[in-house]
């Protein structure tokens, strides 16, 4: 697996769906080899050699030389890591500064682990010179996509196998490029996500960010803050941060701060410690989302969700939770809280949740149901037949 950021990265959920799915494939009797970067999608980046081992992972560093940046190596369930740290860049800025050592080490797996199968996702050029190298060394290129960046069908040209979170997204590629992709649901890590104990307070929203709805939330916390006060509402951050949101209110003409109902926390390095406390999950997302991690997430914690009704995520629900719509004027190019009565229909969800106790039962039962399709045993037999297909 090769990756233009850090596998274990917090706030990406495209990146830790890779990570588990090479995870399954390791379990499953495949040798797996990972190489990534530190780049991280966290607005602010801690110190990489802290976070992973605060992970508890037992990280051997190669320290910087004058013509070479540390690497971090280290094992993890069954899994070999090479991390190339790129310190401060993201994960599409430290191309410039340090591909061609990235290059290196990706050429020198090539050589001595020649790899059967290069799993990755990414298309910028360095990428694809790399998917290019891989291919004409025997490897089969098994590409994820996790977004609507690709739809060109050239780009596919070179791969062997496309892999997809969801029949949502495998049927916009089918029908738009006629790229034929295997859809398989989010794989999860259950000791990363499940919470061991749970006090379920919060109304709940994750990385409140402009694509995943932070002009739409500014307005529903203002309503809930001042019409139901005694609803705990908690943004954790990612990409989204405390100060955006108090600038996504003073742009509507409210200041959420004069709310003691409203938290914001940061980010936490596991989404076990999202759902410890989490008594409903918001996600109004504006993009099309390909389908929704942190759903799948909640439901595995038997947390009802209320999401978007945009891109994957009614079929992450998978017949849980709640759909609600978004005004059809909204969207990434917002930049001012929605109209009041855009938040109706969410604010009526969440009164219900929040203080009928039937109906809030009836929901995490159907979230108990729904989780069946995360089923750790059986996913990790589809992905590891997605890999062996790709050697067939």
């Amino acid at each position: 697996m090769a990756l233009p950021q850090m596998p274990q990265d917090p706030a990406s959920g495209a990146a830790r769906t890779a990570q588990t799915a090479t995870e399954m494939a390791a379990a499953a009797g495949f040798e797996v080899h990972a190489l990534g970067t530190t780049a991280t999608e966290r607005r602010s980046i801690a110190d990489p050699l802290e976070y992973l081992c605060s992970s508890g992972l037992d990280v051997a560093v190669t320290p910087a030389t004058s013509g070479s940046f540390r690497q971090f190596r280290f094992r993890q369930r069954h899994v070999e890591y090479t991390l190339l740290d790129t310190g401060r860049f993201g994960m599409t800025k430290w191309e410039a500064s340090h591909g061609r050592q990235f290059d290196r080490l990706f050429d020198l797996e090539l050589e001595t682990f020649s790899p059967d199968i290069l799993f990755t996702y990414g298309g910028l050029p360095g990428d694809v010179r790399r998917h290019r190298r891989a291919r004409r060394k025997g490897a089969r290129i098994a590409f994820c996509v996790f977004n609507l960046a690709y739809l060109n069908a050239d780009f596919f040209r070179d791969l062997d196998a496309v892999l997809t979170p969801g029949e949502w997204m495998a049927e916009r590629y089918r029908t738009a490029i006629g790229i034929r992709s295997t859809p398989l649901p989010t794989p999860l890590d259950l000791e990363d996500v499940l919470a061991p104990q749970r006090d379920p307070i919060f109304v709940t929203i994750v990385n409140p960010s402009i694509e995943k709805g932070l002009f739409f939330f500014a307005r529903l916390a203002e309503e809930l803050g001042t019409r139901h006060p005694n609803i705990a509402v908690l943004a954790i951050e990612s990409r989204g941060t405390a100060g955006m949101v108090f600038q996504a209110g003073l742009a509507g003409g409210f200041d959420l701060r004069r709310h003691e109902s409203i938290m914001i926390a940061g980010a936490v390095p596991k989404p076990r410690d999202i759902f410890e406390n989490t008594r409903v999950l918001l996600v109004p997302s504006v993009w099309e989302e390909p389908s929704g991690r942190v759903v799948a997430e909640a439901l595995v914690n038997h947390v009802p969700p209320i999401v978007s009704d945009r891109g994957g995520l009614a079929e992450s629900c998978n017949g849980a939770g709640f759909v609600l719509p978004l005004p059809a004027g909204l969207t990434t190019a917002t930049r001012r809280p929605v109209d009041p009565e855009a938040v109706e229909p969410w604010i009526d969800v969440i009164v219900k949740l929040a203080f009928d106790e039937g109906f809030y039962e009836d929901a995490v039962t159907k979230t108990r149901e729904a989780a069946r399709m995360y089923d750790r045993a059986t996913l990790a037999r589809r992905y590891a037949g997605f890999f062996e297909s790709v050697l067939a």
